[in-house]
């Protein structure tokens, strides 16, 4: 399958870019700045991760704009000391999603040679129109001619912040809606927003009673691109809380029949569904999981959630996270209540683990194979941690529903809210419990990888044993 380009960065750098690029004399304007590689299974992203504004000489503006030699070896020496690429960065008086003109092509090309020497990875050029929408492309090596480069277009490019707002190139944006099909889902928010909100990649990690039902409002609701992302096969016990799965699928990898139902269930004028038979905390689940736009964390381990977490930060791609929680006598007999909560993490966000979704300690034992050591398990003070299993139907629903809402707020923001905050509901009195803003004062560890992509220090996927065993390896 052919390679797609993406960009993508964070709201803070976004805000920063468009305020120095965007000039309120009308006249264009340039820098530099570095970006960190992503690279998933079939997409590559630039993230941008640090800006190299012009200092006094170092470019003139003129209508068009100019810059100097000595600012381009400044910026090259800033990538390379960082170990990253380098991107050149102007804007147009325009709006919308900017082509190039013949001056820019030339400007870009000259400029990838000296890139690719100094950092080793293809220069990355960004336009923003006046209505701050991007525009991108790679310049890689020509296969065949000496000294030449071709452009790569790409096909988005995200801003990820309190909210997600992606400029689409125009090969790549839907055109048309199936209005018979969504006639009352259009009608809700409208056009525009459907086409933001279906012209996402969206993966769902965890095909368990809450994974299948968020699947299952995508495929309804027109998504047109779901990758699915589980390891485990159908099982008899499944069938009281899953989705689009029957007695007929035991057996069968969770991916392909719930894959095959969406494909029966989607309202889109077309959908491609990826099934994927891997844990994300494998290295093909987690390159797969780079693919998207948007994640949707339905796991209940705490390896998974770390690794979903890093995700979110170093490949700003934002996960949105839910979880179950029900409280019984000591003999199981009688639900003495149940708790299920809701979080989107990303830049600007709050994360997994400062929401107590996770410890790095136990997110360790899982790595090591320990939280699957019955042994071990047995010796532990607090078993509920692993062995909570307890999601139904009618929880589950719920959650995904609200899952789904928060997806919602992060793309169109209604009235203007993208970021619900932490969301937790109790099924006792009936109840839901929201926090707002960002109730921590340091930054966690993974907050600190921000845009990082494949250049963090560390690697967090491994060798899944039971993943491997399922698949029959």
């Amino acid at each position: 399958m052919k390679q797609a380009y993406s960009v993508a960065m964070s709201g803070d750098i976004h805000h920063s870019l468009a305020d120095h690029l965007i000039r309120e004399d009308g006249q264009e304007d340039l820098c530099f700045a570095t970006y960190s590689p992503s690279k998933g299974t079939q997409r590559f992203s630039g993230l941008i991760s640090s800006i190299i504004l012009p200092e006094e000489g170092d470019r003139y503006v003129h209508g068009n704009v100019s810059f100097t030699a000595s600012y381009f070896q400044r910026a090259l020496q800033i990538a390379n000391s960082r170990g990253e690429g380098l991107v050149f960065l102007h804007s147009h008086p325009f709006p919308g999603w900017q082509s190039m003109s013949r001056d820019d092509i030339r400007a870009e090309s000259r400029l990838s040679a000296g890139a690719i020497a100094a950092t080793g990875l293809p220069l990355l050029g960004l336009t923003i129109g006046s209505d701050e929408t991007w525009s991108a492309r790679f310049w890689s090596k020509h296969q065949s001619k000496r000294r030449a480069y071709v452009k790569k277009q790409c096909a988005s490019v995200r801003v990820v912040g309190e909210r997600l707002k992606v400029s689409l190139s125009p090969s790549t944006e839907q055109r048309i809606l199936n209005h018979e099909m969504l006639l009352r889902t259009i009608s809700a928010w409208g056009e525009k927003a459907q086409k933001e909100l279906t012209n996402l990649t969206v993966g769902i990690v965890g095909l368990g009673s809450v994974g299948s039902m968020v699947a299952e409002i995508l495929a309804r609701k027109g998504f047109r691109k779901i990758v699915l992302l589980d390891f485990d096969r159908v099982e008899a016990k499944n069938l009281d809380r899953l989705m689009n799965v029957f007695a007929s699928d035991i057996g069968r990898l969770k991916v392909s029949a719930i894959g095959k139902r969406l494909r029966r269930s989607s309202t889109a004028d077309s959908i491609s569904i990826f099934e994927v038979p891997f844990s994300v905390c494998e290295e093909s689940g987690f390159r797969a999981a780079l693919d998207c736009d948007v994640l949707f964390s339905c796991v209940d381990r705490p390896w998974p959630r770390q690794v979903l977490n890093v995700i979110a930060y170093a490949h700003l791609i934002p996960v949105i996270d839910g979880g179950i929680k029900v409280s019984t006598n000591p003999n199981n007999t009688k639900m003495k209540g149940a708790d299920w909560k809701v979080q989107t993490v990303g830049p600007g966000r709050p994360c997994l683990e400062q929401w107590g979704q996770y410890t790095v300690a136990m997110a360790t034992l899982e790595r090591n194979g320990l939280l699957d050591d019955p042994d071990y398990i047995n010796g532990m003070e607090d078993r509920a941690i692993v062995e909570a299993k307890e999601n139904v139907f009618a929880f589950s629903s719920h959650l995904a529903s609200m899952e789904v809402l928060q997806l919602i707020s992060l793309v169109i923001a209604p009235s203007g809210i993208s970021n619900v905050g932490q969301q937790t509901y109790h099924v006792k009195n009936g109840t839901m419990d929201v926090i707002r803003g960002n109730p921590f004062t340091e930054r966690s560890f993974t907050q600190m990888q921000t845009a990082k992509g494949d250049k963090t220090d560390f690697v967090i996927y491994g060798t899944h044993k039971i993943a491997a065993e399922m698949r029959g390896q």
